[in-house]
C-alpha cells in the first residue's frame, strides 16, 4: 500500500455546487489531462429529483455542497445512497462551523467523508487519496493460491500503565516492513490497528492522530458495518498503518456489542495482512470474538509478582475462548540478563513458559516517541529499545511465513 498522496488520475467525478470557488478546486484536483472527467451541476440533489441516483452511479467520486440544516437536501442524499450499490466515493463540503452530531448524521446515512467548504486543493487531493487508497485494498488476500484471511494480533495487559499501547502502535508499524534491501525490495503487509481500550485509550498519541468520531459511529450503529462505513473511520497513517483510534469522549466498557466486533474482523480479516488490537484492562463480553480468532497473544507485563499472577490468569482466562492460543509475554521496561535472577526463574514457572521478549527500559526514547507521535521504531530504530520491538514483530511474523512456505 503506498502511503504517499497518489496521483488522482482517470477518475469521473460528479459536483454538486453553486460555488465556482468550490468547481475550481475540484478542476485542480482533477485534471483533464490526467483522464479525469469532471461533470458540474450548479444546483442542489434535491433540485436533480430521481436523476440523482442515476447520475451518481455513473461517477466515481460525487462530491456535494450541503447544509446540514436543510432537511429535505439531507433527505434527498438520503435516498440516493439508501440506493448505492457500487464503489462511488460521496465526499460532503459544508460549513467550517459543524457540530460533531451533524457530521455523525451526515455520516450515518452513508456520507464517506465530511470536509470543510475551506478545504484547499491539496487538502481535498490528500483527503480524496486516502478515501481512494483505503478502496483498493478491499480484495480479499491471497496466500499460495487461495483466499485467506489477516491474522489477529490481540495486545492485553496486565496491569494498566505497563505500556501495551507502546507496544500496540510500534507492533503495527513494524509489522508493515517493505524496507528490503538496496538490491532486493520487501513487499509491505497491510497493517490495521484498532484502539479498544475505550476508556483510556492512547494509540493513537503514539501517531499523532486525532480521533475522528469513528469509533462512536460503530458504537450508535444498529447494523453490522459494511466495507464503505470501514472506510469512512478508518485513519491512514503515513507509515502505512489504518488506525481505529479509541473515542476521544469517555464511554462505557458495555457500549461496544459482540456482533459489531464479529462484523468489523468480518471485513478487517478480508482486507488486512494483520489486524493488531489493543485491549482494554478490563475483561468484557465482547472480547470473546476477538480471542476466538486470534492467532497469536502479546501479554505486556513486568516480572514483579502481582503482574505476574494477574498475567498467569489472563492467560487461562483467554484460553478458555481459544485452547490453542500461542502467548507471547511481553516484559516491558526490563533488560534479559545472562543470568537470571530468582523471581524471574520463578516467574517463568508460573507463566509455564521461557521469557524470550524483553523490552529494555529507555525512558528518553520512550518519552521523545510520545512527545513527537512517533513510533520508536520509525524514530529511533537503531536504539535498543527500537531493535527489541522490530525482533518482536519479527517473531510474531515466523510462524506466518513457515505457514505460507508450506502451503506454496
Amino acid at each position: 500500500m503506498e502511503n504517499s498522496v497518489s496521483n488522482l488520475k482517470s477518475h469521473s467525478v460528479m459536483l454538486v455546487s453553486e460555488s465556482d470557488v468550490i468547481a475550481r478546486v475540484v478542476a485542480d484536483v482533477f485534471p483533464a489531462d490526467e483522464d479525469n472527467k469532471v461533470t458540474s451541476n450548479a444546483t442542489s440533489f434535491q433540485a436533480l429529483n430521481g436523476a440523482a441516483i442515476q447520475l451518481a452511479s455513473d461517477h466515481d467520486v460525487v462530491i456535494f455542497e450541503i447544509d446540514p440544516v436543510d432537511a429535505d437536501e439531507v433527505q434527498a442524499i438520503e435516498d440516493v445512497l439508501a440506493r448505492r450499490d457500487d464503489d462511488t466515493l460521496f465526499i460532503a463540503l459544508t460549513q467550517n462551523d459543524l457540530s460533531i452530531t451533524k457530521a455523525r448524521e451526515l455520516r450515518r446515512i452513508g456520507v464517506d467523508d465530511v470536509l470543510p467548504l475551506s478545504i484547499d486543493g491539496e487538502e481535498l487531493k490528500a483527503a480524496l487519496s486516502e478515501k481512494i487508497n483505503a478502496r483498493t485494498l478491499a480484495q480479499p488476500l491471497v496466500l499460495g493460491g487461495a483466499s485467506a484471511l489477516g491474522k489477529v494480533i490481540p495486545v492485553a495487559k496486565s496491569r494498566g500503565g505497563v505500556g501495551a499501547s507502546t507496544v500496540a502502535a510500534n507492533l503495527a508499524c513494524a509489522l508493515v516492513g517493505g524496507k528490503g534491501t538496496f538490491f532486493r525490495k520487501s513487499a509491505k503487509s497491510r497493517v490495521a490497528l484498532l484502539d479498544f481500550d475505550l476508556q483510556f485509550g492512547n494509540s493513537n498519541v503514539f501517531l499523532d492522530l486525532e480521533d475522528n468520531g469513528g469509533f462512536l459511529q460503530l458504537i450508535e450503529s444498529d447494523e453490522k458495518p459494511d466495507d464503505h462505513f470501514l472506510s469512512s473511520i478508518l485513519q491512514q497513517h503515513t507509515l502505512g498503518v489504518d488506525v481505529l483510534c479509541a473515542p476521544a469522549p469517555m464511554v462505557p466498557l458495555q457500549s461496544m456489542r459482540p456482533d459489531l466486533v464479529e462484523g468489523l474482523l468480518d471485513l478487517l480479516q478480508r482486507r488486512y495482512d494483520y489486524i493488531v488490537v489493543d485491549l482494554p484492562c478490563a475483561i468484557v463480553e465482547w472480547v470473546e470474538p476477538i480471542f476466538k480468532r486470534a492467532t497469536q497473544l502479546a501479554l505486556v507485563t513486568d516480572t514483579t509478582v502481582p503482574c505476574v499472577r494477574q498475567a498467569r490468569r489472563l492467560i487461562d482466562f483467554f484460553r478458555e475462548a481459544n485452547m490453542a492460543l500461542p502467548v507471547e509475554i511481553v516484559v516491558n521496561r526490563e533488560r534479559n540478563k545472562l543470568v537470571r535472577p530468582s523471581h524471574v526463574r520463578e516467574a517463568e514457572k508460573v507463566l509455564e513458559t521461557k521469557l524470550k521478549h524483553w523490552l529494555p527500559d529507555n525512558p528518553k526514547v520512550a518519552r521523545n516517541s510520545v512527545d513527537l507521535g512517533r513510533p520508536v521504531v520509525e524514530m529511533k530504530p537503531q536504539s535498543d529499545l527500537g531493535k527489541a520491538l522490530t525482533k518482536l514483530a519479527t517473531a510474531v511474523t515466523a510462524d506466518v511465513q513457515t505457514v505460507a512456505t508450506k502451503n506454496t
